[in-house]
């Protein structure tokens, strides 16, 4: 099945490898096309999920797309980005600690793709609701550690 699976998605017949995914449940569709991506390295990947989520409007979709994106496919320029894209999405979709945390890894990596004030701005939100958050508070200190510095 992930063969065949494989052969739709790199031919771009999406409706049938729906198909092929209709029974299966959530986790293993994750397992089997995250290891569809480690194992293609394929931009195809990505672009079946995003057919799924325009199809489906599921939330286990727009979660797979953000680990495709900074697991198998982070090389690709751009995955970051993408990446954020959909975690923004998911947080609209459902505003939780974990999406809010989810953003805040954005800021963690190199590109620092979310700015020092959001960064902030989603700490203090995430302080509200759980005042021992150790990601919101590691935010918090490396950015007075920072403004130190300066």
């Amino acid at each position: 099945m992930i063969e065949q699976l494989k052969s739709c998605l790199s031919q771009g017949k999406y409706n049938e490898a729906r198909e092929l995914l209709k029974e299966i449940d959530d986790l293993s569709i994750r397992d089997i096309i995250m290891s569809i991506a480690y194992e293609t390295e394929n931009i195809f990947v990505y672009s079946f999920i995003h057919y799924m989520i325009n199809m489906t409007h599921k939330k286990s979709w727009i979660e797979l797309s953000i680990d495709v994106m900074i697991n198998p496919l982070c090389f690709l320029e751009g995955a970051y980005s993408i990446a954020l894209f959909h975690s923004r999405e998911l947080f609209n979709c459902e505003k939780s600690i974990a999406n809010q945390e989810r953003l805040l890894f954005f800021y963690n990596i190199p590109e620092k793709l979310i700015s020092d004030d959001e960064a902030r701005d989603i700490a203090n939100e995430i302080l509200k609701i759980d005042p021992q958050n150790v990601i919101a508070l590691r935010v918090l200190n490396f950015e007075y550690v920072a403004s130190c510095l300066n």
